[in-house]
């Protein structure tokens, strides 16, 4: 069964490759529409936003289902809560899904323990680890929420991989990848030998696990578990409404719509679980709560039986039409940037005027937040024929090139974060693009020349300008300090030796955003008085309090690492109602 997944490189391309996979995905707005009388619960609107106007209640019933426990949404939180909840001796559960069978992307899992790491001897600081991404967030999130993460998510991994014991192998990153076997990988390991990961402006935390050929097969197994379980799963079924009477007290259940326009009530008598993802395929939502991310082209690919996009926010607005909070903001859009042939390695970075502008060594979320404010949202990426020596002693997280392989067949599939290795041709396997195709071919934004003055015109930048730049980053390296950014001295190279190489880097694309209900660390909704809401939990994307400013990369996989181990918890906690 397809389940549209997808690398992390195919999401995030770059330059006229990302150009032309937004283009072909467009971006869909699925708000309802604004109902003309609003109920007695409806939560006030004074912008003018349908998604906030709370709809009629629906009474053409058709039919009533009985339950203990619904989840709403089955992709990796929704499918893990099933599971962890049945296998600690809960009964009677109903899985509701608008897509035709069970949803998942990508293959990152960010997780702090585990086997994997333990046999690898990876011991990682977690207060460390929580205090950069409270940091990075703008120390907004619930740190009680992230350190269920932190604590629990070494022990979820192990669970979730455990009904594939015997059928996978563990590999290091380095080894060559046929794009079909089962493997488990860690993320950039082993590390280069010249990479020194001390003192990082944005640390990088050795945390990530990744499933090849994808998670699909690995997920399969907690499916095939919930189903041999007795769970009940209602695909191709939208959840329209939660059903709590007059807006107050318990969360009885929710009404759902099958394909053919037909309203189910389905009643849960413990608990109903919201697990919907998140909101950026939702234009409406986008522009009230990140109006400034509003323009990024939403490439998320799973869609629904009637083939709209799934992250439309249902669980969020759900929730609020019957008095839950939407945490506050800013939300965090996930636009980090995955930057050009050589990734988000430290290599000089000059505006369309060829004038450098910041400090090169930070992650795709920080370039991203300064190219936004670039004039034309346009950088270069610059570097010298010697970039092939280099790269190993760049940082080794999310979205950097470490490793420099003669050939493109030995290049592992392409989830690295983008492309953790370069080849010099083409990689055949269609996901990593190899070096020369950055340069070559009719879609191509870099250039190369011999010299600098030759590369500047074909840049289109002064030359005079942008000589001077290349003269003042040669000058700092070799005095081996960044007077003029601050950049570790032992990741600048100068740009001293022909071919000259420049790549044109300009905006990304959205995958989802990080927006979601307010709950407790025992993932009860909370209503805009912060008093629980009996009955609704959250979990996934539709929780609040996990992400917010930006999306933050010192975790890399934490998105699916917090889905998978909330899944888990949030389960055993509705198994003992």
């Amino acid at each position: 069964m397809m389940k549209n997944s997808m690398s992390r490189r195919a999401f995030f391309g770059v330059g006229a490759s990302a150009a032309a996979v937004a283009a072909a995905a467009g971006i869909t707005g699925c708000a309802p529409k604004a109902s003309e009388n609003k109920s007695a619960t409806s939560t006030e609107n004074t912008s003018g936003t349908s998604f906030l106007d709370t709809p009629e209640p629906i009474t053409d019933i058709a039919e009533t289902k009985e339950c203990d426990i619904l989840i709403i949404g089955s992709a990796l939180s929704g499918l893990c809560a099933a599971r962890a909840a049945v296998e600690n001796g809960a009964e009677n559960v109903i899985v509701v899904e608008k897509a035709e069978t069970w949803q998942y992307r990508s293959n990152q899992f960010g997780t702090i323990g585990g086997k994997i790491q333990r046999d690898l001897g990876i011991e990682i600081d977690k207060n460390a680890a929580i205090g950069q991404l409270m940091k990075e967030c703008g120390y907004r999130p619930n740190q009680r929420i992230l350190n269920l993460w932190a604590d629990n998510s070494g022990e979820a991994f192990d669970w979730f991989l455990a009904p594939m014991e015997g059928k996978y192998v563990i590999e290091a990153e380095g080894d060559p990848y046929d794009g079909e076997s089962l493997s488990v990988r860690k993320m950039h390991w082993p590390l280069p030998d010249q990479a020194d990961g001390g003192e990082n402006y944005y640390p990088i935390f050795d945390d990530c696990q990744i499933t090849l050929p994808d998670m699909g097969p690995y997920l399969q197994a907690t499916y095939d578990i919930c189903v041999e379980s007795g769970v009940e799963f209602m695909f191709s079924t939208w959840a329209r409404q939660l059903v709590r009477p007059d807006g107050t007290g318990r969360v009885e259940g929710a009404i759902v719509e099958d394909i053919e326009g037909s309203y189910t009530q389905i009643n849960a008598s413990k608990a109903v679980l919201l697990a919907t993802g998140d909101y950026a395929s939702n234009a409406d939502m986008m522009e009230h709560y990140v109006p400034w991310a509003s323009r990024f082209t939403s490439i998320f690919p799973n869609v629904d039986a009637k083939g709209e996009k799934t992250n439309t926010g249902d669980g969020q607005r759900m929730g609020m039409w019957i008095g839950a909070k939407m945490e506050d903001g800013p939300h965090a859009p996930m636009t980090h940037h995955l930057g050009g042939p050589l990734g988000m390695d430290a290599f000089l970075l000059t505006d369309i005027y060829g004038a450098r502008f910041m400090n090169e060594d930070v992650g795709g979320q920080p370039f991203q937040n300064q190219l936004s404010r670039l004039p034309k949202k346009t950088a270069w990426q610059v570097f010298d024929a010697n970039w092939k020596n280099q790269i190993s002693s760049m940082d080794t997280g999310h979205g950097n090139v470490n490793w420099f392989v003669e050939n493109a067949s030995l290049v592992p599939n392409g989830s690295y974060g983008k492309n953790a290795y370069i080849a010099l041709e083409d990689n055949e396997d269609g996901n990593t693009p190899g070096f020369n195709s950055y340069f070559e071919g009719d879609t191509a934004q870099g250039v190369t020349a011999d010299t600098i003055e030759e590369l500047a015109e074909l840049m289109g930048v002064d030359s005079a300008k942008f000589s001077a730049t290349i003269q003042r980053y040669n000058e700092l390296a070799e005095a081996g300090h960044d007077d003029d950014f601050g950049k570790r001295a032992d990741r600048m190279f100068p740009v001293a030796t022909a071919p000259f190489y420049a790549y044109k880097l300009t905006d990304t694309v959205l995958l989802v955003n990080m927006g979601g209900l307010q709950t407790d660390d025992g993932f009860h909704v909370l209503d805009t008085e912060d008093e629980v809401i009996e009955g609704l939990y959250a979990v996934g994307n539709t929780q609040g309090g996990r992400f917010l400013v930006d999306y933050p990369l010192p975790c890399p996989g934490i998105s699916h690492g917090m889905a998978m181990t909330h899944g888990m918890l949030v389960g055993k906690a509705l198994a003992e109602l």
